[in-house]
């Protein structure tokens, strides 16, 4: 078995003759029971190295063609075998539990449904503390380095199962493993978003806001509201966009500045008003504002009226941006994802040996 860059996750693999890619088995190994994926079948070697690992306690199936050796694999470790409810009637195999869609499998687990794949309960699975997404079928590691879809006359409607991957768009990965061809440990994403602007018969990079479900963001006090995620959905990669709803009484974030990051709101509904140190100002319905780089572009915005108010905001997207929060003295680097108070500075050389 292949130990694969991502901590836990291992490979194995057989050749077809017929597609001319190898189809692969993968095993997240954890404490609290190991989980084989659309196993395939497997060497003395691998079967040794897996009995070494530990074995597996769960088996996923991600779609109704992957079934593939889930019988020989289950009598042989005694796992429970997990579906899609829409495959549960089309496996031979009787599984031991069904997932819906959005399901936490395990922790660090989730399903995510591609209802128009090959399969109808085709899931792909995603690996939320490692920035990993595994596909069954739909999408293949083919050519090498590269990500395809699944040939358009495997797929009934074959726009529909392309348009659909915009629900792992909205995920947070890097890496995509796959059940057939090769895997792509980084640039996974953008990968991904590449093979949909290769289409013709799908636009990628167009979304209609009525299209894009809001999203409740539960904060302290005043600090609750809904948004949509737009730039996520259709290939940006330098700027990100985002729509706020603030209902009366709300506040979008913290009062900050960026240090590289540029950004401009568009009050697409309502009036609030704009806190900065320079004082409060009241914006409407029409207005553009700009937030320049450094202390010029510290703001927030609070909801004090009756009606909700809708924002639209952009910002460049820099990896090392540094965020500041003037009134909690906190600093917040990108890059590290880490939030400090302001205070004591170190000498370059403290704690050096």
């Amino acid at each position: 078995m292949k130990r694969l860059m991502i901590d836990g996750l291992y490979s194995w693999s057989v050749f077809s003759e017929i597609r001319q890619i190898d189809f692969n088995g993968h095993l997240w190994v954890r404490d609290e029971g190991n989980i084989a994926i659309d196993p395939v079948a497997m060497s003395a070697s691998d079967r040794e190295h897996f009995e070494q690992l530990g074995g597996a306690k769960w088996i996923v199936i991600t779609n109704r063609d992957h079934e593939r050796e889930a019988a020989a694999f289950q009598e042989w470790t005694g796992a429970e075998v997990i579906v899609h409810e829409a495959d549960a009637d089309l496996v031979d195999i009787k599984p031991s539990r069904t997932v819906s869609d959005g399901e936490t499998i395990v922790p660090g687990l989730k399903a995510v449904h591609l209802q128009h794949g090959k399969s109808p309960g085709e899931i792909a699975l995603y690996f939320s503390h490692k920035g990993t997404l595994l596909f069954g079928d739909i999408v293949a590691g083919e050519p090498m380095g590269r990500l395809s879809l699944l040939a358009d006359d495997k797929l009934e409607d074959a726009p529909k199962a392309a348009m659909q991957l915009r629900k792992v768009l909205a995920l947070r990965f890097n890496a995509v493993l796959v059940g057939d061809g090769h895997s792509i440990f980084r640039d996974g994403r953008q990968e991904l978003v590449d093979c949909l602007q290769a289409r013709s018969d799908i636009y990628i990079n167009r979304i209609n806001l009525d299209d894009i479900a809001w999203v409740q963001r539960k904060g302290p006090t005043t600090y609750n509201f809904e948004y949509k995620d737009v730039d996520p959905l259709i290939g940006a990669q330098n700027i990100g966009y985002c729509v706020y709803r603030l209902p009366s009484g709300s506040t979008t974030f913290p009062m900050h500045l960026h240090h590289f990051a540029e950004e401009m709101c568009f009050v697409m509904e309502g009036t609030c008003t704009l806190k900065t140190p320079r004082g409060d100002f009241e914006v409407r319905q029409g207005d553009f504002i700009a937030f320049p780089t450094g202390p010029a572009g510290t703001h927030k915005f609070v909801n004090e009226g009756d009606e909700p108010v809708t924002l639209l905001i952009l910002g460049v997207t820099t990896p090392h941006d540094v965020c500041e929060y003037p009134d909690s003295n906190k600093v917040l680097s990108i890059a590290v994802q880490e939030i400090y108070r302001k205070g004591e500075s170190l000498d370059y050389f403290d704690g050096e040996v």
